[in-house]
């Protein structure tokens, strides 16, 4: 698959970095320490949760039911608050990371340094929204694979597949450590198609990860309309603004999540083959049917 990019091996773990907000100098939404060597797509620190408003006590009761607890700490001489926290960094966000330039960096940071031998609880997965020019939070649900996704990657190896989680339709992408690495802040070109084999429709997600020109790497996901889960996930895709790629390495443990735009074209056309492919389900003999078939044959033919 060609040479990867290698996260930034200046980066020591303890390295302080803002999550600034491009061109707005001074303006940033959180702060924290790198906790690996050699990245810092994994942080733990402060995020500020009281700009523009006061944050959200709703927001603060499902922090507190998903992790058990959290802690406020003053960010501001305002009075602006922040939440102890374990940040993820959206891997095409990383670039909207500084490290700390203030005078006061090694007081922030000493105080800072208890949190990497004992993290706070609560986990956040933040991404720059550059259409409304601000740093968003969701909530990062453990990332642990079911037993039952688990067990599928186990039989089939190295692939992709859709799943339902806590932010929407997920693709759980399985592959080598070593590609994944690769993965980090390069281009990705998504693509639906509806295949009409003999025995069933396949409606099918290319997904093309341009970590090598020449050969990209490409994952792809099928989806049966006949199927009620598989349709439900195709109806949430249908409205989702974003796809999201949870890479899992050689051992199925979580690696980072990559979130890609996916638009009202997108939802259009896939509306449109969801329609198509139901229609054409109902067209073949019910004697005839097999999902597993008509995929089976599509791969190994392809």
């Amino acid at each position: 698959m060609g040479e990867r990019e290698p996260f930034k091996e200046s980066i020591q773990r303890g390295d302080i970095y803002l999550l600034i907000h491009p061109g707005a100098e001074g303006i940033f939404s959180g702060y924290g320490l790198a906790t690996t060597s050699g990245r810092n797509d994994a942080l733990v620190g402060l995020l500020m949760v009281d700009r523009p408003y006061k944050v959200d006590p709703s927001w603060l009761n499902r922090v507190e039911e998903v992790f058990g607890e959290y802690q406020l700490v003053p960010m501001a001489a305002s009075g602006e608050r922040g939440i102890l926290c374990r940040m993820q960094i959206d891997i095409d966000s990383i670039q909207h990371l500084q490290k700390y330039p203030f005078e006061n960096t090694n007081t922030v940071q000493q105080a800072l340094l208890p949190l990497l031998d004992s993290p706070p609880k609560p986990v956040f997965w933040m991404f720059w929204d550059s259409e409304h020019d601000l740093w968003r939070s969701q909530i990062q649900y453990p990332n642990e694979l079911p037993e039952e996704l688990k067990a599928v990657l186990k039989k089939t190896g190295y692939g992709c597949l859709a799943a339902e989680a806590d932010i929407g339709v997920v693709h759980v992408c399985h592959a080598p450590d070593v590609d994944i690495v690769g993965f980090a802040e390069k281009p990705v070109i998504s693509r639906w198609q509806l295949i009409k084999m003999p025995n069933a429709p396949l409606i099918r997600l290319e997904l093309i990860i341009i970590d090598n020109p020449v050969n990209p790497f490409r994952f792809e996901s099928f989806l049966n309309v006949a199927e009620e889960d598989q349709a439900f996930i195709l109806a949430q895709l249908a409205n989702q603004e974003s796809l999201y790629l949870a890479f899992y390495g050689d051992d199925l443990e979580y690696k980072y999540t990559k979130s890609i735009p996916h638009d009202f074209q997108q939802w259009q056309l896939l509306d449109e083959f969801t329609e198509e492919a139901k229609c054409y389900w109902e067209s073949i003999p019910q004697e005839e049917q097999d999902f597993d078939k008509a995929k089976a044959i599509f791969i190994s033919n392809n």
